[in-house]
């Protein structure tokens, strides 16, 4: 089914009642209960998460054990780290907070309006589950639940109440004093920090996952939030040239031993001055940044009570991923369905035929015809060749004129390469679909199927429909915007007869 969306959105525009809209659009859904069948076949996975797990399963390999860093970081926790520089590091970063709970109090106005439009509860009740709401002994996933069932009221009755109630859900968030991680960095502190209360060095550990950052703009080469491959080395014997020597030997194992290590010119303020680098890999003719290292600074260890020498090496791995792959653009390759972009086996997967048989008996006629004209396609004719007959029909393949069975098309292979849909006699590159004439079997076998008899044909196909293939009307919208092209036409001329007795 479809659902009637343009009808909901105008019934929405027109302000009908939530509550009523909710309840009346719940029970829509087909009534014949269809199997959806798992298919035991590897599905598509995502390539960050791929090189995610590539590098992941490098570093435990390395001996370097794997952690999960906090992921709310404390404002103060930036002061320690960066010193004075912390103003306007926080600037690029995005603070958390949270929404206060106000007590409005249940003025005539509220009680009148509950009165007539929801019915006659219990206002005490109400005040109270209100109260314990405010006060956190209720949380916000729970509180409809409880209004349904303290006050024995109905789902449309409890929405309606809420949305009376507006003034004490709908609040303005209160910033807090904390923000989200914007370099793991920020984390390793904290981790740290703890570890060394029981554990001595040496230590390697690592951790792959998010980190939140405020940038100016999200383009080519810049995201809001993206993976951070992190990784620390606490030892006592680190200095500045083992710690460059360190990253080459990471990088030479993560199978990227091409690279230039570059100091930076004006270090973070977490890492000791003069001791932090950058490391370029070549990309299309140029260099790009894909992480930073460095030593980090005695003076943020000393905040948190960390007497040992710590190296951080942090790889973006989108960014890593847009130099591996070879992708011009980060914000497709991370969010291909956002910036409208189908892969050519999404494509593949909605090229489906038009016609196909119902039942075993229509594919055994399929696998019939279609092993009869693929044996037969270069007979000259003219012919009529019995080629199946049971207690109901006998069917013949058909060619009257003096000419090859087969139409030089039939046999046109169809594949999806680069978001286009074409067709060859020879094999070509992108993701296989089938021949024309799998297609136009199929649609031969249902019409047998369901009765049909006499003469059946397919001559020239001028587009996808000739040949019994349906192409998904939003696929062949994103090939038309994208200037795409659908190339499926051909002269295929193929015959068959049926007779029923």
């Amino acid at each position: 089914m479809v659902l009637p969306i343009d009808e909901i959105r105008k019934k929405l525009r027109e302000n009908k009642s939530f509550e009523d809209l909710w309840l009346e659009y719940s029970d829509i859904f087909p009534d014949i209960t269809r199997r959806i069948p798992l298919v035991k076949s590897l599905g598509k996975s995502h390539p960050v998460v791929d090189l995610i797990f590539t590098l992941r399963e490098k570093l435990l390999s390395l001996g370097f054990t794997e952690v999960i860093n906090p992921v709310f970081i404390p404002v103060e926790d930036v002061y320690k780290q960066y010193g004075p520089e912390a103003p306007v590091i926080l600037d690029r970063i995005y603070f958390l907070a949270g929404l206060p709970r106000p007590d409005i109090g249940l003025s005539t106005e509220y009680i009148d309006k509950i009165r007539k439009e929801v019915g006659e509860i219990d206002f005490n009740i109400l005040k109270n589950v209100l109260r314990k709401y405010r006060e956190r002994e209720i949380e916000a996933d729970e509180l409809i639940e409880v209004l349904k069932r303290e006050l024995g009221i109905s789902d449309k009755q409890c929405l309606r109440l809420i949305s009376i109630l507006k003034d004490f859900f709908e609040l303005k968030p209160s910033p807090l004093a904390a923000t989200l991680r914007s370099h793991m960095t920020a984390a390793w502190f904290i981790t740290l920090s703890r570890v060394l209360r029981y554990l001595d060095p040496p230590l390697r550990l690592f951790s792959i996952d998010w980190v939140f950052r405020r940038e100016q703009r999200v383009d080519k080469e810049h995201l809001r939030y993206y993976h951070s491959a992190s990784i620390v080395v606490v030892d006592d014997s680190l200095n500045e040239e083992a710690a460059v020597e360190l990253t080459k030997s990471i990088m030479s194992h993560l199978g990227l031993s091409s690279v230039k290590i570059v100091k930076k010119k004006d270090t973070s303020r977490y890492y000791a001055y003069g001791k932090e680098y950058e490391v370029y890999v070549e990309y299309r003719g140029n260099l790009q940044e894909i992480g930073t290292f460095g030593l980090y600074s005695p003076i943020a260890l000393a905040n948190y009570e960390i007497p040992y020498p710590v190296y951080n090496f942090g790889i973006g791995v989108e960014r890593l991923a847009q130099v591996l792959y070879d992708v011009d653009d980060i914000r497709v390759l991370v969010f291909p369905y956002l910036y409208s972009v189908i892969s050519d086996e999404d494509i593949a997967a909605r090229i489906k035929p038009i016609l196909a048989p119902r039942t075993s008996y229509g594919e055994k006629l399929e696998k019939v015809i279609l092993k009869n004209i693929e044996k037969y396609r270069d007979k000259t004719g003219p012919f009529k060749l019995e080629v199946y007959r049971d207690d109901k029909i006998k069917i013949y393949l058909y060619e009257p004129d003096p000419k090859p069975y087969a139409g030089p098309a039939a046999f046109n292979r169809i594949y999806v390469h680069r978001g286009n849909i074409i067709s060859s006699l020879e094999e070509h590159e992108g993701v296989y679909v089938g021949r024309y004439i799998d297609f136009i079997v199929k649609k031969f076998a249902r019409l047998v199927e369901d009765g049909e008899s006499g003469w059946l044909r397919v001559r020239w196909v001028e587009g996808p429909a000739d040949a019994n293939i349906r192409i998904s009307s939003n696929v062949l919208k994103y090939i038309h915007e994208k200037q795409g092209v659908v190339d499926i036409k051909g002269p295929v001329f193929v015959d068959i007869i049926v007779e029923r007795n």
